[in-house]
């Protein structure tokens, strides 16, 4: 069990034991029978209100401004102290645990507000004055209201402060707390008002209070409904354009943990290979590949997990977007380096791979090879054959290039390699290699056909560049071809 899960119980715990003591002390008073009446009212209420908490920050979680309380401030002001110490207690339980929460998370929350109404109504106790209908009453509840938001917030603070190893100072230093004490603080006058009118009138006139209050429940659970939409329209435009920007899969997946996060109740996201598990959700992203789900903690109520599966639905629409035009943009770079015909590297990347390995001063040799015959093979056998020899040519290239070295088509017949030249001799012998190897008869499918190959043979030298390498292997390609064809030059 968590340590996060063990303070949730541990509030529980403590509320069952303020239960408990209300119940004695309301035994040793008398047992009213009061504490019936007031139950057969706050029961019912409280299990409507305890459903539509104001949410005043984030975009499915945040500071709540809970309605229920207000039945205990009635129940301090119209009945004595015992007979609402008890009657709260029981009415709080079955509204909470009946909750569709977490069972951590509906014992934490029945245990605060058991724990936070014990300390309210020390303090509406010891500032109570005889007359309830006064301003000292009045400010006997707004200070009992103050000291339950504060102890419920603390609480509430701890457990958030457990379960997502974050500071307890971080959480209290929410600026949406002031907001949400300060609306409490409002809340709190209805019940007091409540119990001011049914001391002074008769009590369906009193009852009617909860008209105001139900249109108060009603206009802040549609308020919260159209700010969290909002909220989270907002979120989703900004993960767009966030998304939008991305250039690889890495930087798509470090916006989607990160800066993506906040669209959902626990603010943790995380893209992975594994579908969610239990107590999860996630959304499979529509791209081939090891991103394939989008996964964030489920979250703890109802309302909560139906903002998420839209943020996650909406990110991963976004995401799965993004990767299309991530590989389509990858491939079009790739085939943007590759001769067509053969599958080699083309003249650009072939460039761009020498300019690296001069930059780097690497020891290389570089060969120019130009076919000799290759005119004929087309004149006689065709442009198919033609195509098909150079294919053929394009394989053994790279077969005596190996493991280390880089073979490319610049165009037409002329073919280039990039070899490691690290010891001597080595890039001579890959050179007189490719001759042998482009002399052996080609077998294709209009018929056989030979040729041979011209090739210069250079090797890097302090202050060359790749134009000058290059330049250096195709005058000695030349030099081969005046020679007869079929050998290798080496550059002077």
């Amino acid at each position: 069990m968590s340590t996060s899960v063990l303070f949730d119980v541990g509030v529980f715990v403590a509320g069952l034991l303020v239960l408990v003591g209300a119940a004695l002390w309301w035994h040793a008073t008398g047992s009213s029978r009061d504490v019936f009446t007031a139950l057969a009212l706050c029961i019912p209420v409280g299990w409507v209100l305890t459903r539509f908490p104001l949410m005043v920050t984030s975009v499915a979680t945040g500071i709540q401004v809970p309605f229920a309380p207000v039945l205990l401030f009635y129940l301090q002001t119209f009945y004595d102290t015992p007979v609402a110490l008890l009657a709260w207690p029981l009415t709080a339980l079955p509204a909470y645990l009946v909750d569709r929460r977490a069972w951590s998370s509906r014992l934490f929350n029945a245990g605060s507000s058991i724990v936070s109404s014990l300390l309210a109504t020390l303090v509406v106790a010891a500032l109570q004055p005889t007359d309830p209908v006064s301003p000292a009453q009045l400010f006997a509840v707004l200070a009992g209201a103050a000291t339950y938001f504060a102890a419920d917030t603390l609480l509430s603070a701890v457990s958030i402060a457990i379960e997502y190893h974050r500071t307890l100072f971080e959480e209290l230093a929410d600026p949406g707390a002031l907001i949400g004490g300060a609306l409490f603080l409002l809340v709190s006058v209805l019940g007091y008002l409540a119990a001011a009118v049914q001391v002074v009138m008769p009590t369906w006139i009193a009852s009617l209070i909860l008209v105001p209050g139900m249109a108060v429940v009603v206009a802040a659970w549609a308020w919260r409904r159209a700010h969290q939409s909002r909220a989270q329209q907002r979120e989703l435009f900004e993960a767009a354009v966030r998304i939008h920007e991305v250039t690889t899969a890495d930087d798509l997946v470090a916006v989607l943990e990160t800066r993506c996060a906040t669209l959902v109740s626990s603010e943790r996201l995380v893209v992975r290979s594994q579908a969610p598990g239990g107590g999860e959700v996630g959304y499979e992203l529509g791209d081939e590949g090891p991103l394939r789900w989008i996964v964030a903690p489920r979250a703890s109520n109802r309302e909560g997990q139906q903002f998420d599966e839209v943020a996650l639905a909406s990110l991963g629409s976004l995401a799965s977007a993004a990767l299309v035009r991530l590989r389509l943009a990858a491939e079009a770079e790739r085939l943007a380096l590759v001769d067509p015909l053969t599958g080699l590297p083309n003249r650009r990347a072939f460039t761009s791979r020498l300019e690296q390995a001069v930059g780097a001063e690497s020891a290389i040799a570089v060969l120019f090879v130009d076919l000799d015959g290759f005119k004929a093979v087309n004149d006689t056998l065709g442009h198919a054959a033609g195509d098909e020899l150079l294919c053929e040519v394009a394989d053994r290239l790279r077969s005596a290039a190996g493991a280390g070295g880089f073979a490319a088509r610049l165009g037409g017949d002329e073919f280039a390699l990039v070899l490691p030249d690290l010891f001597p001799g080595v890039a001579d012998d890959t050179a007189e290699a490719v001759v042998v190897t482009l002399r052996s008869p080609f077998l294709l499918s209009a018929g056989p056909a030979t040729i041979s190959a011209s090739v210069g043979l250079t090797a890097f030298e302090d202050g060359d560049d790749a134009d000058s390498l290059l330049s250096r292997a195709d005058a000695a390609m030349y030099a081969a071809k005046r020679s007869g064809g079929g050998r290798c030059v080496l550059a002077e």
